[in-house]
């Protein structure tokens, strides 16, 4: 057991180490971290620890569980186009929710079971960045495990403790019903739909094109971050609308970047959509 713990601490250590030497991850450190400073010293979030806690939670989770696990680069055949072509999906994605919310057209409403109005989201989220770009990179000959599709039991191990945790806040905070339903409709209209998007495709092709991990993620963080914008100013009135930009480029930058960081760590988007559920089913 002491030698547990001072494998540990070596290992916190020489992660420490490593970061402060990697000038572009201190680079990105600091930029993620920028607007939630800006937020605090303007007063506009008086209580940010809650959220940061979940991110470094996350964060810290994956490392511990993954800290002696080297970085594994996915193959990108062509970094240029294949980076051109899931932004151009996010921008798509985006140009959508722009006209459904400005009522430049009407999409018919369905309820299917529990869920309501599956045509709203689930469907064209489903389609749009699922299984179109699914069916694009297995046509340019990738194998599923390449695209962040792998069944590897040891992937699951750091999810499982979040899993696990986000669980007890869910059924804390809602009836069993209402955390049933919210979970099926946040998996199939957030967690899987963005977390192979955002960071099966774009952060792996990200990466491969800057050539480098610290910056190929926080690119893929901001983007993620930024596609929020519609969804935050949908419902906003113009007094409201740097809250709009502070959610999107605080809370949702970061969740992407500490989902982003554990895509990193073990390169599988299935345990993320369901980390990616749970929270946003949990409040």
């Amino acid at each position: 057991m002491k030698n547990y713990f001072r494998d540990i601490f070596i290992d916190a250590k020489n992660t420490t180490r490593d970061f402060a030497r990697n000038r572009s991850a201190l680079i990105v450190a600091n930029l993620v971290l920028l607007p939630w400073f800006a937020a605090i010293v303007s007063g506009r979030n008086t209580n940010p620890f809650p959220a940061l806690g979940e991110i470094f939670g996350i964060m810290f989770v994956y490392w511990f569980f993954t800290r002696r696990r080297a970085i594994e680069m996915l193959r990108v055949k062509f970094p240029i186009i294949e980076t051109a072509v899931a932004l151009a999906l996010v921008l798509i994605w985006m140009l959508f929710r722009i006209g459904q919310y400005a009522n430049v057209y009407a999409l018919p409403r369905v309820r299917f079971f529990s869920i309501g109005d599956v045509f709203e989201t689930i469907v064209p989220k489903t389609l749009e960045m699922v299984i179109a770009p699914l069916a694009l990179w297995l046509a340019l000959r990738y194998r599923p495990r390449e695209l962040g599709l792998r069944v590897n039991w040891r992937d699951w191990i750091p999810a499982l403790v979040l899993v696990a945790v986000l669980v007890f806040f869910g059924l804390r905070n809602n009836s069993p019903q209402e955390w049933w339903d919210s979970c099926i409709y946040f998996f199939l209209g957030a967690g899987l739909p963005e977390e192979f998007l955002f960071r099966g495709i774009l952060q792996s092709r990200l990466e491969a094109l800057v050539k480098n991990p610290a910056w190929g993620l926080f690119l893929a963080a901001f983007v993620f971050g930024a596609s929020h914008l519609p969804i935050n100013l949908s419902n906003a009135s113009p007094s409201n609308w740097l809250s709009a930009f502070e959610s999107a480029f605080t809370f949702q930058m970061s969740i992407g970047f500490a989902l982003g960081y554990a895509f990193q760590r073990a390169r599988n988007v299935l345990p993320l959509a369901i980390i990616h559920t749970l929270i946003d089913a949990a409040p």
